[in-house]
């Protein structure tokens, strides 16, 4: 695990790459460009379509959704006008956070801190997304109790990542902790009900053999 007093040991550092100042910064962390296969925007407008196809297939009009790591709120727009979902997003980043408020503009979307979820979260959601998320979270398993403990009974889980963890470790880049996602996910008691790769043209390259989706009940 990673220790952030330890002097021998990569720092814990997420305000490197998501305290951005700009959406187009943001563009570029949420979904950077894959070599000369596909460009940061091309990313971002295809994977999004891409992903509400898969939203749409378990995720019910109207239904309460918890967004995990919202970022500008990428997802959590078309969730509110193409199905009519209520959204509440969860992300670390403030600067990010401020984005998806201002970007959405929804009286059906908030964006907050963890902590102040885990003080006012009483709600039990329909769907919880987790999207490029799980893999960034210092700390794993809190982040998929915090999950766990309000989605509803029957509600789904979508999760897409990549198989390896990818913690944001400062100047040193980024670190893979060796916690094993699937692994956890099943100890916090979620068990898997469908899962793929993504499209090789939404997710070209090193990406088809390093990521997958799953949905998990």
């Amino acid at each position: 695990m990673i220790a952030a007093a330890a002097q021998d040991k990569p720092i814990y550092d997420p305000s490197r790459y998501f305290d951005v100042a700009t959406p187009e910064q943001a563009m570029a962390v949420i979904t950077n460009p894959v070599e000369d296969l596909i460009t940061c925007e091309e990313r971002w407008y295809n994977e999004t379509a891409y992903l509400m196809t898969l939203f749409s297939q378990y995720i019910r009009p109207g239904s309460r959704v918890l967004d995990y790591c919202c970022g500008i709120g990428r997802l959590a727009q078309p969730l509110i006008e193409h199905l009519g979902c209520t959204v509440v997003g969860v992300d670390f980043s403030p600067a990010m956070r401020a984005m998806a408020m201002d970007r959405v503009r929804s009286p059906r979307f908030c964006a907050m801190d963890p902590q102040l979820f885990d003080e006012l979260g009483i709600t039990k959601y329909d769907a919880v997304i987790a999207i490029w998320a799980l893999q960034h979270c210092i700390d794993l398993r809190r982040a998929l109790t915090r999950i766990a403990t309000h989605l509803r009974p029957g509600g789904a889980l979508i999760v897409v990542d990549h198989v390896y963890r990818c913690v944001p470790v400062g100047s040193d880049g980024w670190e893979n902790d060796g916690l094993d996602l699937t692994r956890m996910l099943g100890d916090v008691g979620f068990f898997a009900k469908a899962a793929g790769r993504l499209d090789p043209k939404i997710a070209p390259g090193w990406m088809q053999d390093s990521l997958f989706w799953a949905v998990y009940r």
